[in-house]
Protein backbone atom coordinates (compact mmCIF):
# COMPACT_ATOMS: atom_id res chain seq x y z
CA UNK A 1 0.00 0.00 0.00
CA UNK A 2 3.05 1.89 0.64
CA UNK A 3 4.35 2.10 -2.46
CA UNK A 4 1.60 2.33 -4.34
CA UNK A 5 0.62 6.13 -2.56
CA UNK A 6 4.45 6.61 -3.19
CA UNK A 7 3.98 5.91 -6.82
CA UNK A 8 0.74 8.29 -6.93
CA UNK A 9 2.57 11.10 -5.34
CA UNK A 10 5.65 11.34 -7.49
CA UNK A 11 3.15 10.79 -9.99
CA UNK A 12 1.22 13.72 -9.16
CA UNK A 13 4.60 15.59 -8.66
CA UNK A 14 5.45 14.62 -12.31
CA UNK A 15 2.51 16.20 -13.60
CA UNK A 16 3.19 19.25 -11.30
CA UNK A 17 6.35 19.66 -13.07
CA UNK A 18 5.28 19.08 -16.73
CA UNK A 19 2.13 21.67 -16.54
CA UNK A 20 4.81 23.78 -14.70
CA UNK A 21 7.22 23.93 -17.42
CA UNK A 22 4.25 24.43 -19.28
CA UNK A 23 3.50 27.98 -17.92
CA UNK A 24 7.25 28.86 -18.16
CA UNK A 25 7.23 27.90 -21.73
CA UNK A 26 4.22 29.67 -22.67
CA UNK A 27 5.65 32.89 -20.50
CA UNK A 28 8.90 32.94 -22.63
CA UNK A 29 7.40 32.07 -25.99
CA UNK A 30 9.01 28.76 -26.53
CA UNK A 31 6.65 27.41 -28.70
CA UNK A 32 8.42 24.32 -29.30
CA UNK A 33 8.56 23.46 -25.66
CA UNK A 34 4.60 24.56 -24.79
CA UNK A 35 3.88 21.90 -27.20
CA UNK A 36 6.40 19.36 -26.12
CA UNK A 37 5.33 20.14 -22.43
CA UNK A 38 1.65 19.93 -23.21
CA UNK A 39 2.06 16.44 -24.67
CA UNK A 40 4.30 15.26 -21.89
CA UNK A 41 1.37 16.66 -19.19
CA UNK A 42 -1.26 14.50 -21.26
CA UNK A 43 1.36 11.32 -20.74
CA UNK A 44 2.09 12.35 -17.03
CA UNK A 45 -1.89 12.50 -16.03
CA UNK A 46 -2.50 8.84 -18.22
CA UNK A 47 0.12 7.55 -16.08
CA UNK A 48 -0.75 9.31 -12.69
CA UNK A 49 -4.73 8.08 -13.06
CA UNK A 50 -2.78 4.67 -14.27
CA UNK A 51 -1.19 4.58 -10.66
CA UNK A 52 -4.27 5.17 -8.95
CA UNK A 53 -6.11 2.28 -11.00
CA UNK A 54 -3.26 0.13 -9.68
CA UNK A 55 -3.74 1.61 -6.09
CA UNK A 56 -7.46 1.14 -6.00
CA UNK A 57 -7.89 -2.45 -7.52
CA UNK A 58 -5.23 -3.65 -5.00
CA UNK A 59 -2.97 -4.71 -7.19
CA UNK A 60 0.63 -6.42 -5.33
CA UNK A 61 3.14 -3.72 -6.84
CA UNK A 62 3.23 -0.78 -8.54
CA UNK A 63 4.20 -0.70 -12.43
CA UNK A 64 8.39 0.16 -12.41
CA UNK A 65 7.71 0.54 -15.84
CA UNK A 66 5.44 3.47 -15.88
CA UNK A 67 7.46 4.95 -13.08
CA UNK A 68 10.58 5.51 -14.74
CA UNK A 69 8.55 6.23 -17.87
CA UNK A 70 6.86 9.05 -15.86
CA UNK A 71 10.83 10.00 -14.18
CA UNK A 72 12.62 9.93 -17.80
CA UNK A 73 9.54 11.90 -19.49
CA UNK A 74 9.67 14.76 -16.80
CA UNK A 75 13.53 14.87 -17.06
CA UNK A 76 13.47 15.01 -20.88
CA UNK A 77 11.32 18.38 -20.55
CA UNK A 78 12.83 19.91 -18.01
CA UNK A 79 16.36 19.02 -19.89
CA UNK A 80 14.18 20.66 -22.70
CA UNK A 81 13.58 24.11 -21.41
CA UNK A 82 16.63 24.27 -19.40
CA UNK A 83 18.49 23.77 -23.11
CA UNK A 84 15.99 26.31 -25.02
CA UNK A 85 16.44 28.90 -21.63
CA UNK A 86 19.96 28.94 -22.08
CA UNK A 87 20.09 29.53 -26.13
CA UNK A 88 17.82 32.38 -25.84
CA UNK A 89 19.56 34.39 -23.57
Amino acid sequence: MKKHVGTVVMMFLAAVTCGAIFLLALLRQFALVEVAASLATGIEVYFLSSSIGDLLEDKREPSRLKLVASLAVVAGIVAYFLIMRLMHQ
